[in-house]
C-alpha cells in the first residue's frame, strides 16, 4: 500500500468533518422543518408540489455525501494500492540509478499524486453539499423556490477548484521515466499487462504519458468502478429530474 499524502490525508479529514457538520446540521434543523416540504415549483418560485417530511428527503445531502466519498474513496484506495511499495521506496534510495526501472518507485509517485487530485476533488464536491444542506433547509423552511444567488456563486467556485486540482494533478504526474520495450508485456499495440510487475501506472510505449498495467487485477476494478459511475451517475441525475 502506498502511503497517502499529507494533502491526501488532509481532504480525508475535511470531507469526514464536511459530513459529520451535514448530518448535525440537518437534524438539528429537523423539527423546525414543515412537515410537507416543497419539491417543485413555478418559475416564479412559488411551490407546486409537495412531498411528505421524512429523514430521507431531508438527509438528502448527507446520502450524497456518502455516495461521493465512497466512489472517490474507492477509486483513491486502488490507485494506492501496490504491493512492495515501501520495498521499492528503499530500493531507490539505495541505488537511484534504478529509478524508472520494472516496479521502481516512479509509478508510486504517479498513484499518490493521482490519488491526491481523487482526495481533492472528493473533498470540494463532500464539502459543497454541506453548503447545499444549508440552502436546502432555508428553502424548505421559507416555502420559496430560490437556493439564493451564493448557491450559484458557491457551485461556480466549486467547478473553478475543480479544474485548479484537476490541472495541479496533470503537472504533478509529469511525463513518465522510460523503460525497456519487452514485446511480450504489450497486447494489441498499446495495453499493458504484465503480472509480475508490481506497477499500476506505467509507461506509454512512447514514453510521453502513463497508462494502466492490466496485468494487476486492480486496473480491471479500478476501470470497472470509473465506468459504473460514467453510465449510473448521469442516469440517477436524470430519473430524479424528472420524476
Amino acid at each position: 500500500m502506498i502511503r497517502p499524502t499529507r494533502v491526501t490525508r488532509v481532504a480525508l479529514v475535511l470531507s469526514i468533518a464536511a459530513i459529520a457538520f451535514t448530518l448535525t446540521f440537518l437534524l438539528a434543523r429537523y423539527e423546525a422543518l414543515p412537515s410537507l416540504l416543497p419539491v417543485r415549483f413555478r418559475p416564479n418560485g412559488r411551490p407546486i408540489g409537495w412531498q411528505f417530511k421524512t429523514p430521507a428527503r431531508v438527509l438528502t445531502p448527507v446520502i450524497l455525501q456518502a455516495a461521493l466519498f465512497s466512489v472517490f474513496g474507492s477509486i483513491g484506495a486502488l490507485l494506492l494500492s501496490r504491493p512492495g511499495a515501501a520495498d521499492a521506496a528503499a530500493a531507490e534510495a539505495a541505488a537511484p540509478e534504478r529509478r524508472g526501472h520494472e516496479g521502481g518507485p516512479a509509478d508510486i509517485r504517479a498513484a499518490s499524486t493521482a490519488a491526491e487530485g481523487i482526495a481533492l476533488i472528493m473533498a470540494i464536491w463532500v464539502s459543497f453539499q454541506a453548503y447545499a444542506a444549508f440552502a436546502l433547509a432555508n428553502m424548505w423552511q421559507r416555502q420559496f423556490g430560490d437556493l439564493g444567488r451564493s448557491y450559484v456563486l458557491v457551485e461556480a467556485v466549486g467547478l473553478a477548484v475543480t479544474i485548479a486540482a484537476a490541472v495541479r494533478t496533470h503537472i504533478g504526474l509529469g511525463r513518465p521515466d522510460s523503460r525497456p520495450f519487452v514485446a511480450e508485456h504489450w497486447r494489441f499495440g498499446h495495453l499493458y499487462r504484465n503480472p509480475r510487475d508490481p506497477a499500476l501506472f506505467v509507461p506509454t510505449r512512447d514514453g510521453s504519458r502513463w497508462t494502466l498495467n492490466f496485468g494487476r487485477p486492480v486496473a480491471a476494478a479500478l476501470m470497472g468502478v470509473v465506468l459504473i459511475v460514467g453510465l449510473v451517475a448521469p442516469t440517477a441525475i436524470l430519473i430524479v429530474a424528472l420524476r
